[in-house]
């Protein structure tokens, strides 16, 4: 649990900025969708949903949401808000099981950052995001 947290708010600055985004240009499957899934969780200030596309334990997922929500919303707000995302790109892992998905956001601040979310493919098909030191 330790170490989840660790991770968490090791992770928490690029998570922050990825959660609030207005609109994404995304293609419509793959882990592009669970990126713009994720990212519309945060938009509704649904940060259990938001939490709930990561590759953990409920318990973590909840620990997660309440870090995510402290910080994210403070974050963003001190670059003025969301204008604006764009997937610049996504990269597979040769056997497609791993994908990084490359997100630009802007703020209405004039700011961008640039960010990675990524993913893991789950039996069922699905994509889930993990956290990475």
């Amino acid at each position: 649990m330790t170490h989840l947290l660790t991770r968490g708010l090791a992770a928490l600055s690029v998570v922050a900025a990825l959660f609030a985004a207005a609109s994404c240009k995304t293609a419509a499957n793959g882990p592009e969708k669970a990126a713009k899934a994720a990212i519309a969780a945060v938009q509704k200030g649904d940060f259990d949903a938001y939490a709930a596309t990561f590759d953990m334990s409920e318990s973590d997922q909840k620990i997660l949401a309440g870090m995510i929500e402290e910080k994210a919303k403070e974050q963003i707000d001190k670059k003025g808000g969301i204008k604006d995302c764009e997937i610049l790109e996504t990269t597979f892992n040769e056997d497609k099981t791993q994908a990084t998905v490359r997100v630009r956001i802007q703020y209405k601040d004039g700011s961008d950052d640039t960010q990675n979310m990524n993913f893991v493919k789950k039996e069922d098909g699905s994509w889930k995001q993990k956290l990475v030191k």
